[in-house]
């Protein structure tokens, strides 16, 4: 008895050691942006076991003693899998996942690629553009990426711009595609144009400083690359609807078919918004529309797309003085902000300079538009009655038609032709 009690004895260290768990933990991160944590990535470590990522990448595993394959799984991104023994402590396990890259659509793109590339580059995933953009402008999801600043200037919706490096829009291009978006004459880009393409965006790629494109841009600051999902996308759709402060409703939708028989595949999005505007008398209407068609015919793959977003939406200028914003602090700061009546042009420049300022909106806060008023329509209706009435409206369409063939000859060479049109039409 005494010796079955001592081998029971014996045994339970080694029972107890076998139902105890530890913990095996991490972050998961993009490798090409050390510092952008993934979100939602699946952790796996046996079929339909396992965690996902939290708001900083985090994940945490409780797992008994032995040998275990963990496979880490995001869209957008290769899979990337680690071999893990669990002893009798806690370990830590950090891991990056590369974006997913096609030889093709990156050449085509003139995309960089990691340790290939010698220029500073950023890549921001689908997933993060779909967390994140909500109904921003595209740049403004780009401030987060290093040498990259983004404004919505006076708050008109589209009306966004964005440096790089220092540089404005005008030395900054933007390729869809590898097709140059920018303004012909100005080098300006008018983002109230691409405002549905988070629907069928692939990535988008930012190159600071001058970029790996091959066509003539006026990059020197640097490149923004939005590429669309085409026949390397698998097949997929999304039906969205936003609902915001001010109005503003956005319907949503986006659909790639992957590959289809006979090497076909297309690409569709739409979208429809509506808004009030944050700032007085912002308002916007529009609706962006997108198609893309490929066939893959031998060593070739032929594309054809077209989109465009007719558009109007309300502006104002941004360029006020401080008191229009906020009296106290520009008082604070020894601003004069009173007027008096019977001043006149002997008085100091300050205090002229303040009468016009009165006129400007003085302390009407950070919503306040000098841009709109009342108008009442009396030609022919003395009792009309009077409605708001802007006097900055932007009305803007700018479609654009691409025909695109890639062709493989060999291994090491190909050739790529690209033929677009673009009309634009507004004001």
């Amino acid at each position: 008895m005494k010796k079955r009690l001592s081998i029971l004895l014996a045994l339970f260290p080694l029972l107890l050691f076998g139902q105890q768990q530890f913990k095996v933990s991490g972050r998961v991160y993009d490798l090409t942006n050390p510092a952008d944590a993934l979100i939602g990535v699946h952790v796996t470590y046996a079929k339909g076991m396992g965690v996902i990522t939290d708001l900083g990448g985090n994940y945490i595993l409780k797992l008994a003693p032995g040998k275990y394959s963990i496979q880490f799984s995001y869209v957008g991104f290769e899979h990337n899998i680690i071999n893990v023994t669990v002893t009798d402590q806690d370990q830590v396990f950090d891991v990056a996942l590369k974006a997913q890259e096609i030889d093709e659509v990156t050449v085509v793109a003139d995309v960089a690629r990691s340790r290939q590339t010698p220029i500073a580059f950023s890549n921001i995933s689908p997933s993060v553009l779909q967390e994140n953009l909500g109904n921003q402008d595209i740049p403004m999801l780009l401030n987060k990426t290093p040498g990259v600043y983004a404004t919505q200037q006076g708050g008109g919706d589209g009306d966004a711009s964005v440096t790089i490096r220092g540089f404005s829009a005008r030395n900054v291009g933007v390729l869809l595609d590898g097709v140059p978006v920018n303004d012909m004459e100005t080098g300006q880009v008018y983002w109230s144009n691409w405002f549905g393409l988070d629907g069928v965006t692939r990535s988008i790629q930012v190159q600071r400083g001058l970029g790996a494109s091959k066509l003539a841009l006026p990059s020197v600051g640097g490149t923004i690359n939005i590429i669309t999902k085409g026949l390397d996308s698998k097949k997929e759709g999304s039906l969205k609807q936003e609902v915001g402060s001010d109005g503003y409703l956005n319907t949503s939708f986006g659909y790639s078919s992957g590959v289809l028989k006979n090497g076909w595949g297309f690409s569709a999005a739409g979208s429809y918004k509506t808004g009030n505007g944050w700032v007085d008398q912002t308002w916007t209407k529009g609706f962006f529309y997108y198609l893309k068609i490929d066939k893959k015919l031998g060593n070739h793959i032929l594309s054809a797309s077209a989109y465009g977003a007719p558009q109007s939406h309300g502006q104002r200028a941004y360029q006020l003085p401080i008191g229009v914003y906020d009296s106290a602090y520009a008082e604070k700061l020894g601003i004069n902000l009173a007027y008096q009546p019977g001043m006149s042009k002997s008085d100091s420049l300050d205090v002229i300079e303040n009468r016009a300022k009165l006129d400007e909106g003085i302390g009407r806060g950070l919503r306040f538009n000098q841009h709109w008023g009342y108008l009442a329509r009396t030609d022919g209706n003395a009792d009309a009655k009077s409605e708001p009435f802007a006097e900055r409206i932007n009305i803007y369409h700018k479609p654009q038609y691409t025909i695109k063939d890639f062709w493989t000859i060999s291994d090491n060479l190909y050739m790529s032709n690209i033929a677009y049109m673009s009309v634009g039409n507004g004001g």
